[in-house]
């Protein structure tokens, strides 16, 4: 391959990782519109999807394999903002990757056949998502019969935001289209650069390890002293690792909604003998509530020991060696970290969508949303990438 060839196919993919990092952030600022939508008390892990029409989006675009590192990178990227946790990675990676797969297939076989349309694979994406997030929260939640109850509203839900997802796709698709242009080529030197994965020390990775395999065996264990000794050492090491932040010694309060919804399952759909102080509970329920609640407090205290021996190094690492030939996309990922404290500051600050108008008028309302959003996240990412080729140039030159 000539010199000329080889810079050429390096500028494109500098400019599809440019384009990529734009519909990645403006997946963030969507993701953004939805914590301010209240969640439901008995369905708290429930939420719209909105970032799920850049997901259908990236499969027309970039197929099946790349769209799951799409995913992956997304849920690595919010982990930032919303900590790195046993339970929020299982309910993010179980839900995202399942529809992301599940949307591929079916595009696969049935979209480029023309067979189905976005709608259709927005609905079966919503209804993949909740129906992984409904396995997790079975298995290391609350496995409680109570819970197939839930069944016939989560198919509604997916159905009515399915719709609205799918929708929006192709509406979305020609906004981010306009505001991601070719972008500014960065120079291959900075690029390797970025793409080097650096090492992690083996004592980061062996305690990652430890406290993921001591997590998942809290779910075999039913001994209240055991799990009352294990939620304590969880605590106090999240508070050694935070010890100018006492309040990391009572951080899983902050999930409450968690907690609340533990507590319906198991007190009021757990048979067995009635309680004689709380009548309307039984012995089996309280014993339930209480181990479920202590590995839940441990699984939640995980985002600090995550934090502190970079859990997140470890799994972009990994990202790296099961997808080598993906370097423009994570590339992508690395240009949308570097902005996404910025984004998410612009998305709370400015933009916001009134409640009423987000439930009655989506399509409106987040088109508006995304068009004047876009165009903030391509004019940030642009000037940044300005700012690096500047340097690289003078550098060189010097």
């Amino acid at each position: 391959m000539s010199t000329a060839s080889l810079i050429n196919d390096t500028a494109d993919a500098r400019r599809a990782a440019m384009h990529k990092a734009v519909l990645l952030l403006i997946a963030v600022a969507l993701n953004a519109v939805e914590v301010a939508i209240p969640r439901l008390p008995f369905l708290p892990w429930l939420k719209p999807g909105f970032a799920n029409i850049i997901t259908i989006i990236w499969i027309v675009r970039f197929g099946f394999k790349d769209a799951l590192l799409y995913t992956a990178l997304r849920i690595w990227i919010s982990g930032f903002y919303f900590g790195f946790s046993l339970f929020t990675l299982s309910l993010s990676l179980s839900g995202g990757l399942l529809s992301t797969a599940v949307m591929s297939l079916l595009w696969i076989i049935f979209g480029k056949r023309k067979l189905i349309g976005t709608i259709g694979l927005g609905v079966a994406g919503a209804l993949a998502h909740n129906a992984g997030q409904f396995a997790v929260v079975y298995l290391i939640l609350s496995q409680n019969v109570w819970l197939f109850n839930q069944i016939p509203f989560m198919v509604g839900a997916a159905v009515i935001f399915g719709s609205i997802v799918g929708g929006l796709a192709p509406v979305i698709n020609k906004i981010a289209g306009v505001h991601c242009g070719d972008g500014v080529v960065i120079s291959t030197a900075d690029a390797a650069g970025r793409l080097n994965c650096r090492p992690i020390k083996f004592i980061n990775k062996f305690i990652v390890i430890l406290t993921f395999a001591v997590s998942v065996s809290l779910m075999f264990i039913g001994n209240m002293a055991v799990l009352a000794s294990a939620a304590a050492l969880f605590s106090f090491t999240a508070l050694s690792l935070n010890h100018k932040k006492p309040l990391t010694l009572v951080y899983p309060i902050k999930f409450y909604m968690l907690f609340l919804f533990i507590a319906v399952t198991h007190l009021f759909f757990t048979y067995g003998t009635r309680n004689g102080i709380l009548p309307f509970t039984t012995n089996e329920g309280l014993l339930a509530f209480a181990g479920q609640s202590m590995r839940l407090w441990c699984w939640l205290q995980t985002v600090h020991i995550f934090k502190r021996f970079e859990f997140h190094a470890l799994l972009i690492n990994t990202l790296y060696r099961f997808f080598p030939n993906k370097k423009d996309t994570l590339e992508a990922g690395m240009i949308a970290l570097e902005h996404f404290p910025e984004i998410i500051r612009l998305s709370k600050s400015e933009n916001k969508i009134p409640i009423h108008t987000l439930l009655f008028k989506p399509k409106e309302a987040l088109s508006k949303y995304v068009s004047i959003m876009a165009g903030r996240i391509a004019e940030k990412v642009r000037s940044s990438r300005r700012e690096i080729w500047f340097n690289s140039s003078v550098r060189n030159r010097n």
